[in-house]
């Protein structure tokens, strides 16, 4: 069974990619993936948005307030997004932000409406559901 996810979505809910311009869609690569990106209405000029660095190594990092949150690694198949990433469970779920540690977490971002520069993503991990948007920042 393929447990979907997203620790990189922000949780609040975006508009309905249905009610936005059509756009050519496209596949990500695995070289058009490598990257900043900033996530949902964040700027890539503001240091306190949250950011997912996908790196050709085959890394991952997501940072929030200028510091990483998470780490780990990262590979593209169907256009699905596998995640291996070590993080707090505080990351995941306010609930859980008395529990202490690290600990690793599978996620997969199915992804659509993919353009040059963005994307958007939706995840499941366990029983949250998220979507979020992701937006290419240039070097």
């Amino acid at each position: 069974m393929i447990r979907a996810g997203s620790i990189l979505v922000a949780a609040a809910l975006a508009a309905s990619p249905c009610a936005q311009a059509a756009a050519p869609e496209t596949s990500l690569t695995d070289t058009s993936l490598v990257g900043k990106w900033v996530v949902n209405i964040g700027e890539c000029s503001d240091p306190n948005a949250e950011f997912i660095t996908f790196l050709k190594s085959g890394a991952v990092e997501s940072t929030r307030n200028g510091s990483a949150d998470a780490v780990g690694f990262w590979r593209l198949e169907n256009d699905r997004i596998y995640l291996n990433v070590l993080t707090t469970p505080a990351r995941l779920h306010e609930k859980l932000k008395d529990v202490n540690g690290y600990y690793p977490f599978d996620i997969t971002v199915a992804t659509f409406n993919v353009t040059a520069d963005s994307f958007q993503g939706v995840g499941v991990l366990d029983d949250q559901t998220r979507y979020g948007k992701f937006t290419r920042c240039k070097p």
